[in-house]
Parts: structure tokens; sequence; C-alpha cells
């Protein structure tokens, strides 16, 4: 997770964001949402390794950056996801971007307090 994770952090360093954005995949398509018990653990395992390399690297691991690691962790193990991009405004009128991904019913990234921003764009592959 840390080596794949720095890979990204390269990538959003240095290419443009329209290369970024063929990795994302298809825009507003979405993946499966029922349930799919056979690769839970895997979803699981995926998830906690995500968690521990931003506990551990010394760079910072945003949501996008975190959303895209998963998205290719996922795609190793031909798991559909789906990246969503959302914003808000604060009281001050600031507005506030955010990234999570979710695969089959369980967010892997980002679920905190995504119930907060609204959706602007979604990829799937």
């Amino acid at each position: 997770a840390i080596f794949v994770s720095a890979l990204v952090r390269i990538a959003f360093t240095f290419f443009p964001f329209k290369i970024i954005l063929k990795w994302l995949g298809k825009i507003n398509v979405e993946s499966e949402l029922h349930q799919h018990p056979q690769s839970l653990l895997i979803r699981q395992h995926i998830k906690k390794a995500i968690a521990l390399c931003d506990k551990y690297v010394f760079w910072k691991t945003e949501c996008y950056n975190q959303s895209l690691t998963c998205k290719l962790f996922l795609k190793k193990y031909h798991l559909p996801s789906t990246i969503y991009i959302g914003c808000y405004k604060d009281e001050q009128g600031a507005y506030h971007g955010h990234a999570w991904l979710r695969s089959y019913d369980m967010i892997i990234t980002g679920d905190k307090e995504i119930n907060k921003f609204i959706v602007q764009s979604f990829f799937t592959e």
C-alpha cells in the first residue's frame, strides 16, 4: 500500500489532471451496489492497508490519493469500485472538496462525514 500510494502521490505531483482522470474510469457510471460477501474479506484488508498507510507514511495522503490507491488495489482483484467527488459550502462561504471510494456495499476510503458533501461526479471502470 505504501509503494502504490507513493506512486499515486508522484503522479498527482507531476502529471496533469487530464491524465489522472483517465485512470479514474468512466464518468457518471456507478458500479454495482449490492452486497458481495465473497469479496468482503479482501475489501476489509484493503481498507485496513490504506488506513495503516495513511497513519505511517511521512507524506500527506489526502482523500484523492487514498481513493485512487484503493481503486488500483481493487482493480488487481477484479473488484468493481466507484470514486465519488463531492463538495460543500461552509458557513463562511468556503468550499470544501472530498473524494471517497465505494466497492459494492462498502465505503472503503473517505467515509467520514460524506453525508454533508454533494456528489459532483463519480467514476467507475
